[in-house]
Order: C-alpha cells, then sequence, then structure tokens
C-alpha cells in the first residue's frame, strides 16, 4: 500500500508538470514585474490561462486522482481526503506558472496563442483538453502502476526487498 501511496503521489506530480501547457502562473514575491511591458506579459499570461480554464482542468485531475485514491486506499476516512482537498489550491498552482510561461514565450507570442484560443479550433482545442488529460491521466495511471509492479517484482527477485 505505501508503494501505491507513493506512485499516486508521483503521479499528481507528473500530471502538474506535464499539464503546463494548461496551467498558468501569477508572479511571486521573486518575480514582481520590473515594467509596465512585464506587467502586460504577466497579464497576458493570466488571460491565456483564463481563457484555456486552467483552474478547472487543475481541479479536474485532483478530483480524478482522488477518486483513484480513495478505492486503492478505502481504509482512509472521508475527512482526511477533505484535509488534502482543502489544501490544494489551483490559484496557487497557477501563480507559481507564470515565470514559466513567461521564460518560454515572448509577449507577442503569448497574443498569437490567445488569439489561436478565440478561433473555431482553438475554442474545440479548449473544450476537449480536460477529455484528453483524463484519458491521459488514465492511461498514465495504469502504466505507473504496471511499471512499479515490473520495478518491485525484479527488486524481490534480486532479493532487495521481501515479498508482500
Amino acid at each position: 500500500m505505501k508503494t501505491q501511496l507513493i506512485i499516486s503521489a508521483l503521479l499528481m506530480t507528473l500530471v502538474t508538470t506535464v499539464n503546463g501547457a494548461a496551467w498558468a502562473q501569477t508572479p511571486t514575491s521573486s518575480n514582481v514585474p520590473a515594467n509596465d511591458q512585464e506587467t502586460e506579459k504577466i497579464n497576458n499570461i493570466k488571460q491565456l490561462l483564463a481563457i484555456t480554464g486552467a483552474a478547472n482542468i487543475s481541479q479536474q485531475i485532483l478530483t480524478q486522482l482522488l477518486v483513484g485514491m480513495k478505492s486503492q486506499y478505502p481504509q482512509v476516512p472521508q475527512k482526511a481526503w477533505d484535509a488534502f482537498q482543502s489544501e490544494f489550491k489551483p490559484e496557487d498552482v497557477l501563480n507559481q506558472l507564470i515565470p514559466i510561461y513567461s521564460k518560454y514565450y515572448t509577449d507577442e507570442e503569448i497574443k498569437q496563442i490567445i488569439a489561436f484560443y478565440q478561433t473555431p479550433v482553438g475554442k474545440k482545442t479548449i473544450m476537449v483538453l480536460p477529455q484528453l488529460t483524463q484519458e491521459s491521466i488514465t492511461i498514465g495511471q495504469g502504466y505507473g502502476i504496471e511499471a512499479a509492479s515490473r520495478a518491485l517484482q525484479k527488486l524481490q527477485a534480486e532479493g532487495y526487498i521481501r515479498s508482500q
């Protein structure tokens, strides 16, 4: 069970890292805008994140992960899951991602991405992204569990860990 909890935590980390294209961020105290151009860029990044529904997507990912974790750990009381979920604030995640967008995109590129998301195919992309993400998470979870199981079997066979 401990292994499954670790795997679930790693999957959550992976999802939040890999799904960066659907998430946004705001400056942290060390990333205060230096000028009006930087402020405009940050505002455009926030607009991009709002258009893509990044906060909703991160909440959906958390919900999906919790459903899987609850089924794996039925002995954990609902109160514990509620406490875990109350600590997750999508806006905090989004605020931590702004510097990443700023690092890889110019303000002009951010504006072009926003323009894309305002086109019919861009709007469709936004609409199907949650389903794509959900199905990708399911595949990733299954693969992660299978890979971890194979790795544990190898470690057991080599005598590094005891069979459970």
